[in-house]
């Protein structure tokens, strides 16, 4: 199983050292947020990142098809794994705060559907139409791969049917990653006549060691909320029902100028039970052997990929992580 960290900065010059970091301890990619009003432009941290690394898989995690065409992401795609020297994936989904911050909803289903097919042609080389008008990219080297970000059933039916990989957003709780996440992938790869074993799944994971699971959560919250209002901003219903009306407050109360911020005012009013079921659902956090045993079992149910979003001071949890967790174990690097 392969390990990415995640870059979401306003600085450059962070997100070259977290990369160098992340290279000298073996890791596999570094994924990096598109969120135009809140961190550094995407293309241009990860062709930064690109300069300073060897080895280092670089990945938009995770851009959209409604703040970016998606003639000009596949051309940007194009042009990092050119300077990366083949080291380029692309991950696209609906859309988050980049779309919210100017206005616009999220992609639909069936927007990214055809965003990522397009853009998986243009980066095989096949001419498509745009408006009715032929395009084809001539920036092109070499295919590269694209993964689709998907949380609920008919998003992740339609990833496992056009997508090389998909980036389970639903939260690395191995009962959620096997039931809700790879049975729908399995369907819609079926529909396509492939199998499960055909795609990447990564999981987009926040994680942190720490002596107890409670101290780590703690840390965590200010990446555990966004994502959680993401996953609920449609419907809570597959959360359990005495969690429920607060997941609803939890979305009203998301602030998208404050997002992942550490000092969201939205975290306070997050009663303790349900940062226990968030903890739960959506991270790897813990005591090292309790980290090390989920990761194990997301290993088992196939998980390819564990895309780590760290608490805020991302490089020195990552270096624990690694030391505490990974290091001496027969998982990763």
């Amino acid at each position: 199983m392969n390990f990415g960290g995640f870059v979401a900065t306003d600085s450059v010059a962070d997100a070259r050292e977290y990369a160098r970091s992340l290279e000298s301890w073996g890791w596999d990619a570094l994924w990096a947020i598109d969120s135009q009003q809140l961190y550094t432009d995407l293309y241009v941290t990860l062709a930064e990142c690109a300069t300073v690394t060897d080895e280092l898989t670089l990945a938009p995690g995770i851009t959209n098809p409604k703040s970016r065409h998606p003639s000009v992401t596949a051309n940007a795609i194009a042009s990092l794994d050119q300077l990366a020297d083949g080291r380029a994936v692309l991950g696209i989904g609906a859309g988050d705060s980049a779309v919210y911050s100017v206005g616009q909803r999220p992609a639909t289903v069936e927007e990214v559907a055809e965003s990522a097919t397009k853009i998986r042609r243009l980066l095989r080389g096949e001419e498509v139409a745009f408006g009715g008008e032929p395009f084809r990219l001539e920036s092109r080297r070499r295919d590269v791969s694209v993964y689709v970000a998907a949380e609920g059933p008919k998003t992740l039916r339609m990833a496992g049917e056009v997508a090389d990989g998909v980036i389970f957003g639903g939260g690395p709780n191995p009962e959620t990653v096997e039931e809700l996440g790879l049975a729908n992938v399995r369907k819609g790869a079926e529909r396509a006549g492939r199998s499960l074993e055909d795609l990447d799944i990564v999981t987009l994971t926040p994680t942190c060691a720490a002596n107890s699971r409670a101290r780590a959560v703690e840390k965590l919250k200010p990446v555990i909320e966004p994502i959680a209002y993401h996953n609920f901003s449609f419907s809570v219903e597959e959360a359990p029902a005495d969690v429920q009306a607060d997941l609803r407050d939890l979305v009203d109360a998301h602030d998208m100028q404050e997002h992942g911020d550490e000092e969201a005012d939205a975290l306070a009013d997050i009663d303790d039970e349900v940062w226990e079921y968030l903890g739960d659902r959506f991270a790897v956090a813990g005591p090292p052997e309790a980290c090390r045993e989920r990761l194990r079992a997301l290993e088992e149910l196939g998980v390819d990929h564990v895309m780590c979003l760290f608490p805020p001071d991302r490089t020195e949890e990552n270096e624990r992580f690694h030391d505490e967790v990974i290091t001496g174990s027969d998982l990763g690097p």
